[in-house]
């Protein structure tokens, strides 16, 4: 096995040329198409292949958050996610901070899902929640991305969008307005949802797990031996595992999960023995993040036309048409699930 500090040059070189390959000497370099926030490369040498991703350098710093939860993973012996092997955030050979880890070998989950393929989700949730602060004696790893332990931020980022890309919307047309008022009226009933319950959001009002925040399925691995593991681990870290299954079953990857297949996630879903507030959560999670995925949709579109909202390595690759149908689906799975959600709670009081 080659160390990667040998062939990160030519990486260096691949990236520099924005070259889809790249070969020197006994190295050989490929881009790996997809991830807004990074850029992937396949990197073969000595006949082994490996995986180097750089990252974009903000505060997030997540280069290092998946080094470290890949090594957490390695050290709790759960076969989930490929083995890491380097991180290099010194700048000194790459322009950005990079993760180099084993190639996973295998496949993409896409839906449609088969029954087995819906199994293996659960399980490797389940497998990774099982993981406590004490799995790894002396491991220490930060609070998830996106898990902000009070409703107020992600309210705070639904209003954010309204303002940012909602007027845009409007002006796009008569369908455009139409659609702009029925995502405002989305957010409003959230808002009143999260800020009429009294469940405790806060850090240290339920036990923590590890959590990997991205429920993509392009992240999902199925491999040869029919088992499923997961890379890009950038948002992972402590949070709360009910968030964690709402937004495997929100994720706009799984919209195409049928409706006996969402009810099987949610209902067989191993709920921690020492969390009495699990369930209580879980419905407020579903209710934003259900809420919050038209609004990732409509970023998207807006892109399409206005270029990235930020700093990305990878460009996105956006078709108008799709996104916009795609957001009016989503935008009309939330308004189903708000008005489900309504009526089971009216019909409690």
């Amino acid at each position: 096995m080659t160390e990667p500090q040998e062939w990160l040059p030519v990486v260096a070189a691949a990236h520099a040329a924005c070259a889809e390959t790249w070969t020197q000497g006994k190295v050989s370099v490929r881009r790996i198409p997809g991830g807004y926030n990074n850029a992937l490369y396949s990197v073969w040498s000595d006949g082994c292949r490996y995986a180097c991703k750089l990252c974009v350098s903000d505060e997030r710093e997540r280069a290092a958050r998946e080094y470290g939860t890949l090594a957490f993973l390695r050290a709790a012996g759960l076969d989930i996610a490929p083995q890491p092997l380097l991180l290099d955030d010194t700048g000194e050979i790459l322009p950005y901070p990079a993760v180099v880890y084993r190639w996973l070998p295998g496949e993409p989950l896409c839906a449609p899902l088969g029954t087995e393929q819906v199994r293996a989700l659960l399980a490797s949730i389940q497998a990774i929640h099982d993981l406590r602060g004490d799995s790894v004696p002396g491991a220490e790893l930060p609070t998830a991305i996106f898990h902000w332990f009070d409703s107020d931020p992600y309210l705070d980022e639904l209003r954010g969008f309204v303002s940012g890309y909602g007027g845009w919307l409007a002006s796009t047309g008569a369908e455009g307005q139409v659609l702009h008022d029925r995502l405002c009226r989305l957010v409003d009933s959230c808002a009143a949802h999260l800020t009429s319950s009294s469940t405790d959001l806060a850090l240290g009002a339920f036990p923590l797990a590890l959590c990997r925040v991205d429920a993509n399925l392009a992240n999902a691995i199925w491999g040869e031996d029919e088992r499923l593991r997961w890379v890009d681990w950038e948002y992972s870290g402590w949070g709360d595992p009910a968030l964690d299954l709402s937004d495997l079953r929100w994720h706009a990857a799984l919209e195409r999960l049928d409706d006996a297949q969402h009810t099987w996630l949610r209902e067989h879903y191993r709920r921690p023995a020492d969390d009495p507030s699990f369930e209580n959560r879980l419905a407020l999670w579903d209710r934003l993040l259900v809420t919050r995925w038209p609004f990732l949709l409509l970023r998207a579109l807006w892109s399409a036309y206005n270029g990235p909202d930020r700093v990305r390595l990878t460009q996105w690759a956006v078709r108008p048409a799709e996104t916009r149908s795609r957001l009016l689906a989503l935008t009309e799975r939330a308004e189903r699930f708000a008005r489900h959600q309504e009526r089971a709670e009216g019909k409690r009081a």
